[in-house]
């Protein structure tokens, strides 16, 4: 690479940093602000014990999550690494876990910027074509969006992309890195399964020997071993463990006969890919609307039809690894937008591709092809933006001034009802432990917890609300919120 080449990146990645700094400093009440909030949560109460990085907490003892009643707040999910790299930055910084939280997750969007163009520069052997890829996982507004908020994610998309990087040059490395993928988040073995495969095949095609074998079984060991291990230790807190089944390829709609013509039909009914709104909601909605603003579909195909170097077979096996990650993990991707983060890269990738594809081999005319080039970005950006600007609002303030209220009146070892229809964010608000939904028996509710004060956080007077408001002393009562001493 030139001296040009390396400050255009510079500059790229300066650019990216600058747009992530938006509402840096927001509260966690934004979009998705309960996945946020849980994440968050378990970083507070690991900067107060470090302790417990093999056995993160949270603020929510509710049952809600896990169907079991969770009165040590165990969260149980992924191996807080994100969470301890949040709270180190902010131990070093001393900007608050929610600011610091968000710039761990900005600082390592970034450095997967930096890898996918060097993994697409490995494959082109060219800069343009890796340089838009980098610029597209830079600018798409909904990267931005979700490069800055507080989810382990980015996380997980460094060390995914970090073990595609050092599959060429060290299997050893590469393992590592997939391993702690892995802990974060496992779904991203799916996505890139196939590109894996295919660079297996290219540097190994030659020379399939005892010594390949051993050193694929290695990789294969390392790489899970840690996931299997964690595995087995959170199967001992299952009230810490969220319902995940749901997740899966597995519907509930019946749709078809469970018997006709003799043929058991049972496993069509609870296949939720393929059927029509899975088309829609992942291939409509969320790729080509939401993420691509419905124009970078263009340069999505076209990226498909670029071949340097065997390009054209690995964007495919990265097509195909989103394909398997739609199809497994089906309920969770139309359920939840978050959970396409995992797929930006491979499409940033693709996406790049093919506008060089455009710019260079579609039109003869270079002033044509970088004009429609333009055109197709802004349109696209534009688009997309128009869907992700209402991401950045809070819609219900009220939750932020409630919960500094409490923060300001209530003791210190007190417990929290908060009830916002079982979304953490208001508990999260309050930064006490207790509880996201309404508890109807107070009673028995203070005589499990003898030890604590226990209060009522409400921002909607319904009639839960107003039912406690006649029977238990009010701390703070005005339009917004209500604060309610529930123990004597």
């Amino acid at each position: 690479m030139t001296a040009l080449h390396k400050t255009t990146i510079i500059v790229t990645l300066l650019i990216g940093f600058i747009f992530r700094q938006y509402r840096l400093d927001s509260p966690v009440a934004d979009w998705h602000s309960h996945r946020q909030a849980d994440t968050a949560s378990v970083s507070v109460n690991l900067s107060r014990n470090l302790n417990n990085f093999f056995v993160p907490t949270y603020h929510d003892l509710s049952d809600v999550q896990s169907g079991i009643d969770n009165p040590q707040g165990y969260r149980m999910v992924e191996l807080p690494i994100y969470n301890l790299l949040s709270v180190i930055y902010h131990k070093v910084s001393g900007q608050n876990i929610d600011t610091s939280s968000r710039m761990v997750s900005i600082i390592f969007s970034l450095a997967s910027a930096l890898l996918i163009f060097l993994i697409a520069l490995s494959h082109t052997k060219e800069f343009l074509p890796s340089y838009f890829s980098l610029l597209t996982f830079i600018l798409l507004p909904y990267n931005i969006y979700y490069s800055r908020t507080i989810l382990p994610e980015p996380v997980t998309v460094f060390f995914m992309l970090l073990c595609l990087y050092f599959f060429r040059y060290s299997a050893a490395l590469s393992a590592v890195a997939l391993s702690l993928s892995l802990l974060v988040k496992p779904y991203t073995a799916i996505i890139i399964f196939p590109a894996l495969l295919w660079l297996s095949w290219q540097k190994y095609r030659f020379s399939i020997n005892f010594k390949t074998i051993l050193t694929l079984l290695l990789f294969s060991i390392i790489s899970l071993t840690p996931f299997f291990l964690w595995r087995h230790w959170v199967a001992n807190f299952p009230q810490g463990i969220p319902k995940n089944s749901w997740l899966l390829n597995d519907g509930t709609t019946t749709t078809f006969p469970n018997w006709f013509h003799g043929y058991d039909l049972t496993f069509l009914n609870k296949l939720v890919a393929f059927r029509p709104h899975w088309f829609y909601w992942l291939f409509k909605e969320r790729l080509a609307t939401l993420i691509l603003g419905t124009f970078g579909i263009i340069p999505l195909f076209l990226g498909l039809a670029y071949k340097k170097k065997h390009t054209q077979i690995f964007s495919f096996t990265l097509i195909f690894g989103i394909l398997l990650y739609f199809i497994i993990i089906a309920q969770g991707n139309i359920q939840h937008d978050y959970y396409q983060i995992l797929i930006i890269p491979s499409l940033s990738m693709i996406t790049g591709f093919g506008c060089y594809y455009l710019l260079r081999f579609v039109f003869t005319s270079k002033l044509l092809s970088f004009i429609l080039l333009a055109l197709i970005a802004i349109f696209s950006l534009y688009f997309s933006y128009d869907q992700i600007k209402g991401y950045y609002q809070i819609n219900q303030p009220n939750i932020i001034t409630a919960g500094s209220a409490a923060k300001k009146l209530l003791p210190a070892n007190s417990l929290v009802v908060a009830p916002y229809t079982g979304d953490t964010a208001f508990l999260y608000q309050t930064g006490f432990n207790g509880w996201p939904i309404e508890i109807y028996d107070i009673d028995n509710l203070i005589k499990h917890f003898p030890d604590h004060p226990i209060y009522l956080v409400s921002v909607s007077f319904d009639k839960y609300t107003n039912s406690l408001v006649d029977r238990y002393p009010a701390i703070v009562r005005n339009s917004d919120y209500v604060i309610l001493k529930l123990s004597p």
